[in-house]
């Protein structure tokens, strides 16, 4: 299995971490589910890598592919055709018990719908793992404690899921990615059901674990928001890699040939501002009918037209 570098990695992130990222290949991969006599092509010869210190996000419409490109890197589900290599390590020909200690110890998932066990407080969730892993008491205890304060939570290790908003949850749930160490982080539109602010500082700590911790972060995502942030894009379509670009370069350098990069995603910032304003239109329309309450409207409108500041700003600074 994947043991990665003994030496401790110089991070801001309170010097948590002493495995670093690995390289993540997989080549000519496929995935078809069959159910019934119907069958869906989930992935279609995918062939993309994935460097350590990095974060990449991986765009497309629903029903890209987008999941299930983890779900085989994680060891979540096996391909049909094609292999992941994982730091040198074939994932699709590990037995069922190797892969049980991959996602173990190798992966941290981080999910859209925030998989916290509710009886749990935060920092016995993010112990959880390192249970699992046989680590000690004492020295589980005092990592999830330090993982907490990492991600600023340590005020709050002692309070249940239920006490604690949605990018709180988000952030423990990070902590709990990261309990074992492990080389790379997979999430799954972690911001998707996240305002503004609460996704931006759920990025900020994925970008800061590529960054600063050396992991290698692989985020799929319908935001903009999230893409603008991360150090590479590439876009799925119907099961194929269709693109592959970079977001805006600070101090307003554009590389050789980023231009169109540049261009496709001011596109996807334009088409989603354009989506979030029909949704407040439409809110609108079901208040003016009775069929929204004039608070709640108000609530909702707030809230969409917050976003749409926001990517509007993204594309301001995309020349757009």
């Amino acid at each position: 299995m994947v043991a990665g570098s003994a030496a401790r990695v110089s991070t801001g992130l309170g010097g948590l971490f002493e495995r670093p990222g690995v390289r993540v290949e997989v080549r000519d991969l496929v995935k078809i589910y069959r159910r019934g006599s119907l069958e869906v092509q989930a992935l279609r010869g995918v062939s993309v890598s994935f460097e350590p210190a990095t974060i990449t996000a991986v765009m497309g419409p629903s029903g890209s592919g987008k999941t299930t490109l983890l779900n085989m890197i994680g060891g979540v589900d096996r391909p049909t055709g094609g292999s992941v290599d994982f730091g040198g390590v074939r994932v699709d020909g590990l037995s069922d018990a190797e892969l049980d200690v991959h996602r173990l110890l190798n992966v941290g998932f981080i999910f859209q719908s925030i998989n916290l066990v509710p009886s749990l407080t935060a920092l016995e969730n993010v112990e959880l793992p390192m249970i699992l892993a046989g680590r000690p008491r004492g020295e589980r205890r005092a990592r999830a404690e330090r993982l907490l304060e990492a991600v600023g939570l340590g005020g709050r290790a002692r309070h249940y899921p239920e006490e604690l908003s949605g990018g709180e949850q988000q952030r423990v749930a990070i902590a709990v990615a990261l309990a074992n160490d492990p080389p790379v982080i997979l999430a799954d539109e972690p911001t998707a059901e996240l305002d503004y602010e609460a996704a931006r500082g759920v990025v900020d700590l994925l970008a800061g674990l590529a960054r600063e911790a050396g992991k290698t972060v692989i985020v799929t995502t319908h935001d903009p928001r999230v893409a603008v942030r991360t150090d590479r894009i590439v876009r799925l379509e119907d099961g194929r890699i269709v693109g592959e670009y970079s977001p805006l370069e600070l101090g307003g350098a554009l590389q050789p040939g980023a231009k169109a990069g540049h261009e496709a995603l001011a596109e996807l910032v334009r088409a989603r501002i354009a989506a979030l304003e029909r949704e407040i239109e439409a809110v609108e329309e079901r208040a003016r009918r009775g069929e929204l309450g004039l608070r709640e409207a108000a609530r909702l409108i707030v809230a969409l037209e917050e976003e749409v500041k926001a990517l509007k700003g993204v594309l301001a600074s995309l020349g757009g």
